[in-house]
């Protein structure tokens, strides 16, 4: 049985747009300049993200806040790419299920609790938890240590730099959603449920 690692937003659920439109809006309210792409965004703290544009803390938390702030106000059109029901399958044959995201607790609990499967993961690593973003191995680190995870261990990424920071921490990592991680990854399914209906395969 596995210990399965997911990241949250672009493999559990489809956040990619939300959270790309909120960022654009937030470098225009800010006067930021032009927004990066969201690919090299992707599964960094939004903090450190806006850190590289302002000395100041408070104004730093601030676009933060109206950055978090804009894209929780979308959450009930985002839709899930995973089915919950091979997730639960899983549980029942005794895999193991953690998310560990660069997004704030508030988002992911939202989320989560807006699609009703709030109490399915046995733990949740969130930007709160952890000093250094991915592709530092420290997230996934994080979630070993909290959660005493032994045994065999598969993460979940859509990102680059989801790729790099499980690879890092030295877990067997499986890319899914994003034909730029393919040759990255140890495995690479173009969708999550065909990952997960390959693991059920496996008994």
């Amino acid at each position: 049985m596995y210990n399965l690692l997911f990241d949250f937003d672009g493999t559990l659920f489809d956040t990619d747009s939300a959270h790309e439109s909120a960022f654009k809006k937030t470098f225009a309210a800010f006067e930021l300049g032009e927004c990066p792409a969201y690919e090299s965004l992707k599964g960094i703290k939004t903090k450190e993200v806006f850190a590289n544009y302002a000395i100041d803390e408070a104004i730093v938390k601030k676009m933060a806040s109206f950055k978090s702030n804009t894209y929780q106000a979308d959450l009930n059109s985002i839709q899930a790419f995973v089915d919950f029901n091979l997730i639960r399958h899983l549980k029942s044959i005794g895999h193991r299920v953690f998310i560990i995201t660069g997004g704030s607790r508030l988002s992911i609990d939202l989320l989560l609790n807006i699609h009703q499967v709030s109490g399915l993961f046995e733990g949740i690593i969130s930007a709160e938890d952890y000093k250094k973003s991915k592709p530092d191995p420290e997230p996934f680190l994080t979630c070993i240590s909290k959660f005493n995870i032994s045994g065999l261990m598969h993460g979940i990424e859509d990102s680059i730099q989801g790729i790099q920071s499980l690879k890092n921490a030295g877990i067997f990592a499986i890319g899914v959603h994003n034909s730029q991680i393919a040759e990255k990854s140890d495995l690479y399914f173009p969708e999550i449920n065909e990952y997960l209906h390959y693991l059920i395969a496996q008994g």
